[in-house]
């Protein structure tokens, strides 16, 4: 119900009348709200008063948690509401801990260092109570026993190896090891790379037409096994003279060739006509030129040898 006070001001002889008015829902600050006593309340009295509180996660940061209404308006909110502090999570030996910040609404995540694996969660959440969750731990990465490997070996040979721990492969007499010699526990928890394998490797012995057997291994060739070819006089060999043997069980770089030498036309400083009688079965022909083969033909006319260029 509406008071009204009456004020008599007799040296103006007439009255001034005041009529208190009720005021309505005030609005909140930022991150606050009204108390729960007052959150279903429309209307407030003259005079009345309400208190704000500030929203979960958020903390009073100075300034009157209430105000006042006076003649259907509210005194202004002055309370302060802030972000409510996490703290720091905490240490993780092995690790570290990254914050995108640490108030409310904030996360951070764990990390472990290399070498080391994560147990427990890795991202926390700061929230009205703290942080969600509780602390991980880094443990050691383990890996367990290797792949064997047939015909072959590897030390050492133990149930559990640590992160960097290696493994050695070795193959039995006759078997040559095919792939790394050396596989590492990884900071996955696995052998990295994959294991070798053990294999026998034997190369067919060469056939090159035209090619006469120099020096090297004879057969059966194993790994690595080299051979030495040269060209008989005639022929004029293309690709290398001395292959290996590779763990593929192939000649490597590629067999050469023995190619009949083409002498190229014999160009003369002058045309000549030259008559010569053999005196046996071959005969030497000589020509004069800038620059020519040293030739050697049978009584038919057929080349039988080539020399070398002048």
């Amino acid at each position: 119900m509406d008071i009204t006070a009456v004020f008599i001001l007799g040296s103006l002889g007439f009255a001034i009348i005041a009529q208190a008015q009720d005021c309505s829902r005030p609005l909140a600050g930022a991150n606050m709200d009204l108390r729960n006593d007052f959150i279903t309340q429309q209307t407030f009295p003259d005079g009345g008063k309400v208190i704000f509180v500030c929203n979960p996660g958020y903390t009073p940061a100075g300034g009157s948690t209430s105000i006042t209404c006076t003649a259907g308006t509210w005194s202004p909110v002055r309370l302060q509401c802030e972000r409510k502090s996490c703290g720091t999570l905490g240490e993780v030996s092995n690790g570290q801990v990254d914050y995108d910040g640490n108030e409310f609404g904030d996360t951070a995540t764990v990390t472990c260092n290399r070498g080391y694996m994560l147990v427990g969660k890795s991202t926390f959440r700061c929230e009205v109570n703290g942080w969600d969750g509780r602390l991980p731990t880094c443990d050691a990465v383990q890996c367990t026993t290797p792949a064997p490997v047939a015909n072959g070996a590897f030390y050492p040979n133990k149930d559990f190896y640590n992160f960097g721990d290696v493994a050695r492969y070795s193959c039995e007499k006759g078997f040559v090891l095919n792939g790394p010699k050396d596989i590492a526990c990884s900071d996955g928890g696995e052998f990295s790379p994959s294991p070798p394998t053990c294999v026998t490797v034997e190369c067919r012995d060469p056939v090159i037409e035209n090619a006469v057997f120099e020096s090297g291994s004879r057969p059966p060739h194993g790994h690595k096994a080299t051979v030495t070819y040269s060209c008989k006089p005639g022929y004029i060999m293309h690709g290398p003279s001395t292959v290996t043997c590779d763990i593929t069980n192939q000649w490597l770089p590629s067999l050469p060739e023995c190619k009949r030498a083409t002498p190229p036309p014999v160009k003369t400083t002058t045309p000549t006509t030259t008559t010569i009688k053999p005196r046996g079965k071959y005969v030497n022909l000589h020509v004069t030129c800038e620059k020519c083969l040293i030739l050697q033909y049978d009584i038919d006319g057929s080349c039988v040898n080539v020399g070398a260029i002048l």
